[in-house]
């Protein structure tokens, strides 16, 4: 339990930190988006790492959750708790964030559920 306690906090952070560094103006312009991060080359780096390491994390979880599910549903043990839990701590943070930026947050889910889904086969 604490290292999901552990993966929450750091797809908080990540998250947030995504958001904080990349803006988006409204109304949104691409071309200043663009200049925005080639004029600011170290925070750019610094978003992209955060949200590499953020969707790592949230695909890792969104991985875990889904395969404890279907072994849930096939030996019907004790995980319900722990699965109810996980789900809602991430639909939470996703409200968070998405409250803070929605289109940040809708990237950063949309390659976290890409990634969990594609490490899903292995």
């Amino acid at each position: 339990m604490f290292k999901r306690l552990i993966m929450f906090l750091v797809i908080l952070i990540c998250g947030y930190l995504l958001i904080e560094w990349i803006t988006i103006d409204r109304p949104f312009v691409p071309s200043e988006f663009f200049i925005g991060l080639i004029m600011s080359p170290l925070e750019f780096l610094a978003a992209m790492l955060a949200c590499f390491i953020g969707v790592i994390f949230s695909g890792r979880l969104i991985h875990d959750l889904v395969h404890k599910s279907k072994n849930t549903r096939k030996k019907n043990t004790e995980w319900v708790l722990s699965l109810l839990i996980g789900y809602l701590g991430l639909c939470v943070i996703f409200v968070i964030l998405f409250q803070l930026g929605r289109e940040q947050t809708i990237v950063f889910f949309s390659l976290s559920l890409l990634y969990g889904m594609i490490s899903l086969e292995h």
